[in-house]
């Protein structure tokens, strides 16, 4: 039934596997320059892979590293910030609004 199908299945795709992998050998032995271009062209697309990736972390990187600079600029001047350990809880108590009054 379906076991034997599946058995057959993956005989077949060892087969197919080991008839490639013997042509490869055979190649590999008769023309070793190609298999040489080969692993050159892969890892120069690795590179590129690779570099792009780089790339693009370089890119978020140097996004971040605007906006903190931003936030840092934001956030030094001293004349209005107060200092001390409560200086943090002072101007975020600030941006609140006073609660209104009943009447």
């Amino acid at each position: 039934g379906v076991d034997q199908c599946i058995q057959k299945f993956l005989d077949v795709a060892r087969q197919t596997e080991c008839f490639f992998l013997q042509k490869r050998l055979h190649l590999s032995v008769q023309k070793p320059e190609l298999v040489i271009k080969e692993d050159v062209s892969e890892l120069k697309n690795e590179l590129q892979r690779k570099e792009a990736l780089i790339q693009k972390h370089l890119g978020k990187l140097r996004h971040w590293q605007q906006v903190l600079e931003d936030m840092n600029v934001q956030h030094k001047k001293p004349a209005e910030m107060p200092q001390g350990p409560l200086a943090y809880l002072e101007q975020a108590s600030a941006n609140i609004p006073a609660p209104m009054k009943q009447t």
